[in-house]
């Protein structure tokens, strides 16, 4: 873990190659931005809490990168391969009314269930898809770095996990459609 080249304090999570090479913390790659283009960003919770679907709590931190070409507000789950939801505003964008569409975001996603586990009467595990649909995010596995990790509610899944998922669809046509983090998906 790499300190921050300005504060010295937070863990640097921005490499920064202008004039050489500086690592930052988010609030110092904030504070830089905001001394070049003239934006601050408001003060706002580092927090949301919310109950999803089963009503088990989750815990996010919110984080704020504010950009050149606009302000990126990103939730993530204090878990490792959990729930992460972002949006992107305007530099003169309402920043309140982004936090409001951040929890929003979160509260909207983590509502709905797409998996559930289950066990056949001979004991044999299973796992499928509910309501033919099913919708989360691609991550990077370390275990096998030659295919996607699926995270789908808040919990991860490989490859092949998913495609067992997905045998009992066999026969069916499929549609795939890929979005950015910060669009709204529907």
């Amino acid at each position: 873990m790499y300190k921050c080249n300005r504060c010295f304090d937070r863990e640097a999570k921005i490499i920064v190659t202008d004039e050489g090479q500086e690592r930052l913390c988010n609030r110092c790659f904030n504070d830089m931005v905001s001394e070049e283009i003239g934006v601050m960003l408001e003060t706002m919770p580092e927090e949301i809490v919310v109950n999803d679907f089963s009503g088990t709590r989750r815990d996010f931190t919110v984080q704020q990168r504010l950009y050149p070409n606009g302000i990126f507000l990103e939730a993530v789950e204090d878990l490792e391969y959990g729930y992460q939801y972002s949006v992107h505003g305007e530099l003169d964008c309402n920043q309140t009314e982004l936090f409001h569409k951040l929890v929003n975001k979160v509260k909207l996603n983590v509502s709905k269930r797409y998996t559930k586990a289950g066990e056949f009467r001979n004991g044999q595990k299973y796992l499928s898809i509910i309501d033919d649909e099913v919708g989360g995010r691609i991550d990077y596995d370390d275990s096998n770095p030659s295919v996607p990790m699926v995270v789908v509610d808040g919990r991860p899944y490989t490859w092949e996990q998913l495609g067992e998922m997905i045998m009992r669809f066999e026969g069916f046509q499929f549609k795939m459609n890929f979005f950015d983090q910060t669009d709204e998906v529907e």
